[in-house]
């Protein structure tokens, strides 16, 4: 069951940084972590390569990190859905 991505609440803070368990576990219940493979993999070279390497092997996402930058758009999310996206992965 997928989860709407509403604007986040006025008084909630967004992180700055999230686990990527937790971002992976929120990328799911809004029903797009099998979508991101398939955006990194549609990024010309070397992004592709540096967003492979940084999605595969970093212990942590940054809300302002380049990465979610480029994927947001390639997951139709707008940048209140990804600020929505982070509020709820760090309460995981």
């Amino acid at each position: 069951m997928t989860r709407a991505l509403v604007a986040p609440n006025a008084a909630e803070t967004v992180p700055t940084s999230v686990t990527m368990r937790q971002a992976r576990l929120a990328l799911l219940a809004a029903g797009k972590l099998a979508a991101v493979q398939s955006a990194i993999d549609a990024l010309s070279e070397p992004t592709k390569t540096a967003a492979q390497i940084e999605w595969e092997y970093s212990n942590e996402v940054q809300r302002h990190n380049g990465l979610v930058a480029a994927l947001g758009p390639a997951l139709n999310l707008t940048s209140d859905q990804i600020d929505t996206l982070f509020i709820g992965a760090a309460k995981l």
